[in-house]
């Protein structure tokens, strides 16, 4: 129960920077700047990422607008690059490809998915295209098309329904620019300990060098260490490590190249999985495995293996350790915690950013405002739960979808444990393409029906609606949905190109 003298709070105190801390500080300062408080962040000394490249979801493209940002400049500043969605290749089996795009598929039809129709005709008729085919940033990836156009906005441009490529450590920093530029204070300095109060708050945290901070409320962005939520309040953490089997990756950063694909690649692994993230001037590589079925050494040398780059270039690897699972508690006391404070899945379908920005909105929707926060903390962290828990689930279905048998992994991987919410959701896709109520904040359905197509799993039946409607009719739908995707083709650049003048700038220089 939280202390009755709690007031709303006013001074915030942010342990740790890196991505999720200094995002924390600009959101805070952004949408409190008529609440008088003060936000200070205490970073820890040394680098605030490993800068070998990450990749968000569209949300990004909100959060810009949320903190006023300019998108050319964010990129500038980050060497980014767009990303339109993920390519998967050799998940299913060897030599086989499937797509994530971002965005509708196609077009939504009363309001619905394009899935069910595209289903009954599927069913019906024997429609031969695949169901990712219908969507725009399919067709874009597969083109090397940028989101933008010169000309006019296009689809995506409207929809906000593309993300970007970046360096993490430089997002970092361009956060906290901004946060600074906000009000912001920062301190440097590693936190020591925690003091509580007899209520059990946290009232003040005691740097290494003596110095003490003290606020009235408490963000933990300390990482795995989390100094405050577990360390300090010894809230519970909850290992998903029976369901998601990997708690290791190994990075390498190379030279770029000229073509800058508008995608993610996911290349399947002998453990694990390998991503390939194109940023403006360097390509980030990295092997996600589990420490059961291979070595660190043998991990990085399957790495080095699988692509020719890293073979050719003298570079230093990487390596990091997981810690796969959430807190108990996303908001305990008078501690909020945001990042791999609060939890952690293997990036494989670039939530990490994301999850941290739902977390921080989610708390300034429900910003305490009187004496009880015990309602607020309540529904937060049942919100918070279910999030995690459902992002989790997409996550490990992809595993669960693959027909390897290969590698002992990849068996392992395969027969790990569904949550019963999985395991339901699933047998109702199975039988009639349904899918019960998505958590917003987490995959839409978009990205289920991307996920199950791609991987030749349908349903044994269409929906009676989706049939009731007229092959005829869906035949000129899917149709129009083509012809208007080819309209829309013509009037993208290339990705290039479009970087070559958000860049521009900087070559002046």
């Amino acid at each position: 129960m939280v202390a009755p003298t709690n007031q709303s709070p006013r001074n915030f105190v942010v342990v740790g920077g890196g991505t999720s801390g200094w995002m924390t500080a600009a959101m805070l300062a952004r949408v409190l700047t008529a609440s008088d408080c003060r936000i200070t962040v205490v970073e820890p000394p040394g680098p605030r990422g490993i800068g070998v490249g990450e990749a968000s979801i569209p949300s990004l493209v909100s959060l810009l607008k949320t903190l006023g940002a300019d998108e050319a400049e964010m990129m500038q500043k980050c060497e980014a690059t767009y990303k339109l969605g993920i390519r998967f290749c050799d998940w299913l089996r060897p030599g086989h490809d499937n797509w994530h795009p971002f965005g509708v598929c196609g077009a939504r039809i009363d309001g619905r998915d394009l899935f069910p129709f595209w289903l009954a005709e599927h069913k019906r008729s024997g429609v031969g295209r695949p169901y990712h085919s219908y969507s725009l940033q399919w067709a874009a990836s597969l083109a090397g098309k940028s989101p933008h156009s010169f000309t006019t906005q296009s689809p995506m441009t409207l929809t906000q329904s593309y993300a970007f490529h970046f360096n993490a450590e430089a997002l970092a920093g361009w956060l906290r620019d901004l946060a600074l530029a906000g009000g912001v204070n920062e301190v440097v300095g590693s936190v020591e300990n925690a003091v509580l109060n007899d209520h059990g708050d946290v009232t003040s945290v005691m740097l290494g060098s003596g110095e003490v901070i003290a606020g009235d409320f408490f963000v933990d962005c300390s990482g795995f260490q989390s100094v405050l939520m577990q360390k300090a309040l010894n809230d519970p953490f909850n290992s998903w490590s029976d369901q998601l089997l990997c708690d290791r990756a190994v990075a390498f950063k190379i030279p770029g190249k000229r073509v800058i694909p508008p995608y993610t690649k996911s290349q399947a692994m002998p453990a694990g999985w390998m991503w390939h993230i194109p940023l403006a001037n360097h390509v980030g590589l990295g092997y996600v495995y589990s420490s059961k079925f291979v070595s660190d050494d043998e991990a990085c040398l399957q790495l080095q293996h699988a692509t020719k780059d890293i073979a050719d270039t003298n570079v230093t690897p990487r390596f990091l350790k997981m810690r796969v699972g959430r807190q108990t508690h996303f908001w305990n006391r008078n501690v909020l915690a945001v990042g791999l404070s609060a939890g952690f899945l293997e990036p494989l379908e670039s939530s990490g950013i994301h999850l941290s920005q739902i977390g921080i909105e989610l708390f300034l929707k429900s910003f305490p405002q009187g004496l009880n926060w015990q309602p607020l903390q309540d529904h937060y962290n049942s919100r918070m739960a279910s999030i995690y828990d459902e992002v989790r689930d997409f996550v490990q279905m992809h595993y669960w979808l693959s027909q390897r048998s290969d590698t002992p992994f990849w068996i392992a991987a395969r027969e790990a444990n569904l949550s019963s919410a999985l395991k339901r959701r699933l047998d109702l896709y199975d039988d009639a393409g349904s899918l019960d109520a998505l958590i917003p904040e987490a995959f839409p359905e978009t990205s289920y029906y991307h996920l199950l197509t791609g991987n030749d799993r349908l349903p044994r039946r269409a929906s009676a609606l989706a049939l009731s409607i007229d092959s005829e009719q869906i035949q000129g739908i899917l149709s129009a949905i083509d012809q208007q995707n080819q309209h829309a083709m013509r009037d993208l650049p290339l990705h290039e190109e479009v970087l070559k003048r958000i860049y521009a700038p900087l070559a002046k220089a």
